[in-house]
């Protein structure tokens, strides 16, 4: 009986943990504007944070660097995901003396209807247009990471005339590798809702329509004019990277697509791989 009493009192403590871990996590996908402030200040690169509705949703944007620039690079996020996700990119000293770097919240996270997921890709990319026709950009560099993939592509896809290049950084585009962990259907659960934050609640959610909201935007792969570069580690388990590199070699030309892979960063956060991504967006600007 002390057993059990003391494995049941070790279980408890551990999902206790478990709990505030995920919780003070939470701090990372939705970044105040003071802590976000913080971060531009401290490297002395000039900043504006927007907050705007669009319809029913409230759409915040960063942007940094040249304020003045028609130069242009959006970056859109994973889930979860948000500001943190390209935090190094927005004050790095190369980009920002000639750039003009937006990061916006993808709907769902940050501080863009927090906690109410957008599972149409589609809307996701209505909401991008929505902030970037805030601006004339010559020159356009759209940049999407993970689940932040599919919005760029749709967007370069359904405004092709406006984008120079794409970016990938291990996308989840292909809707037949979409397949659901064990996870999913026990985080959709009303004990998980209760429990957890928000922002798990929108990815899982994203996560559980994913394969027909990638379905629904199949055909804008096939209508980008801009050169296609598309990063991926060859050990990512969570974007699996065979059937999202097929999805690309299927759907855009060989002479617009460029692919770079490698192994041991699995499905690295854009922050952690910098070094292999700014060489790329260098070749891109000056191209």
């Amino acid at each position: 009986m002390k057993f059990l009493k003391w494995l049941g009192i070790i279980v408890l403590s551990l999902i206790v943990l478990i709990l505030v871990f995920i919780n003070l996590a939470a701090f990372r996908f939705r970044m105040p504007d003071k802590s976000i402030a913080k971060h531009f200040q401290k490297a002395e690169v000039a900043f504006k944070i927007h907050q705007e509705r669009l319809g029913d949703c409230e759409i915040r944007w960063v942007e940094s660097g040249n304020l003045a620039s028609d130069s242009l690079i959006f970056f859109s996020h994973g889930a979860p995901g948000g500001f943190s996700d390209f935090s190094k990119y927005m004050i790095d000293s190369q980009l920002v003396q000639q750039h003009r770097l937006i990061i916006m919240d993808r709907p769902g996270y940050g501080f863009s209807n927090y906690g109410k997921a957008e599972v149409s890709v589609v809307e996701q990319v209505e909401a991008a247009r929505f902030v970037l026709e805030h601006y004339q950009a010559e020159n356009l560099i759209v940049v999407g990471y993970s689940y932040g993939g599919p919005v760029a592509g749709s967007y370069a896809g359904r405004y092709p005339n406006k984008v120079k290049a794409l970016l990938l950084l291990a996308p989840v585009i292909a809707p037949e590798g979409e397949k659901l962990f064990w996870f999913n259907s026990y985080l959709d659960s009303w004990g998980a809702r209760l429990f957890l934050p928000k922002f798990i609640d929108v990815a899982n959610e994203e996560k559980l329509f994913h394969a027909e909201a990638l379905r629904e935007i199949a055909d804008d792969w096939k209508k980008i004019q801009a050169p296609v570069y598309h990063m991926h580690c060859m050990d990512d388990w969570i974007a699996p990277y065979e059937v999202n590199i097929n999805w690309t070699k299927q759907n855009i030309p060989e002479e617009q697509l460029h692919l770079i892979n490698w192994m041991g960063d699995s499905h690295f956060l854009p922050n952690n791989v910098k070094d292999h991504v700014d060489p790329v967006l260098q070749t891109i600007i000056k191209d």
